[in-house]
């Protein structure tokens, strides 16, 4: 129980701190130094009672940015392989191949999944010359909205570059392992990654778990129409379906919840 209380107060700190780009950019480039804050979605703990933990089967990372989120996974007790996906040559040079050597059955992949295999323009969002990584889209319009919701007194004050990427389907690569698990975090590609990804949701049904966006939701209630969507209640420790009432407790960022849900799982039907 303590525990539990001592959990709550970290994910209510983690999302304080995130208002300021300075504080969040300092923790990200040092999250290997900030272990006891993995992992760093409250809504992982959900994986534990739907994903199997088997060497055999896979986890993937999309957006994995410098791998934040495997550490997670790892933190949780998961001896999986996992696939990360990650367009951001910063990061995968820096972060992502020291990764890789430090884990065993870890494969990483310096390109983005989308729905088709082309080079598009990657949208990266910069603060004082630093990179906010996390805040990376297809959609320049995407990002800038990111800035106001996430960073809102910091909108003059960052600038958005941008360079081309590589960007591949997922049902044209060969995986070694088959996926049980696929967690997407894409900055509004999410639906492109589902649309590249048919084949293999047909199938080896992996469970989802997908960053909600309110402008996309539809789209991929639609596209994944065989599957529940759920969100995980961390406090009680269970699954709630998503409907009028629990939607309320989704949000990508509040001041009024920090311990709102940002992400929904998807489970085959």
């Amino acid at each position: 129980m303590l525990l539990k209380k001592f959990d709550i107060i970290k994910y209510k700190i983690i999302r304080f701190i995130e208002k300021y780009p300075s504080v969040s950019i300092l923790i990200y480039n040092n999250i290997s130094y900030f272990k006891f804050l993995l992992p760093h979605e409250k809504d992982y703990f959900g994986i534990l009672k739907l994903v199997k933990n088997y060497k055999n089967l896979s986890l993937i990372d999309v957006g994995a940015n410098n791998g934040i989120s495997s550490m997670g996974f790892r933190k949780l007790g998961f001896v999986n392989p996992i696939y990360l996906f990650e367009p951001n040559f910063f990061l995968y040079s820096n972060y992502l191949k020291n990764f890789k050597k430090k884990n065993d059955n870890i494969y990483v992949k310096n390109f983005a999944l989308g729905n088709q295999n082309i080079k598009k323009k990657l949208f990266v969002a910069y603060y004082k010359k630093k990179s906010i990584h996390f805040l990376s889209s297809f959609d320049k319009s995407y990002i800038i909205n990111s800035i106001k919701i996430t960073f809102p007194n910091y909108l003059n004050k960052i600038n958005i570059v941008h360079k081309k990427i590589k960007c591949f389907k997922l049902d044209s690569l060969k995986l070694k392992y088959p996926p049980c698990f696929i967690k997407l975090d894409t900055e509004g590609n999410d639906f492109n990654v589902l649309k590249g990804s048919k084949k293999t949701i047909k199938k080896y049904k992996p469970v989802f778990l997908i960053e909600y966006n309110e402008e996309y939701h539809h789209k991929i209630l639609k596209l994944l129409k065989n599957y529940k969507p759920l969100i995980y209640d961390y406090g009680k420790d269970k699954f709630l379906n998503v409907n009028n009432r629990t939607k309320k407790q989704i949000s990508r960022t509040s001041q009024n919840n920090y311990l709102s849900n940002r992400n929904i799982y998807f489970v085959p039907k």
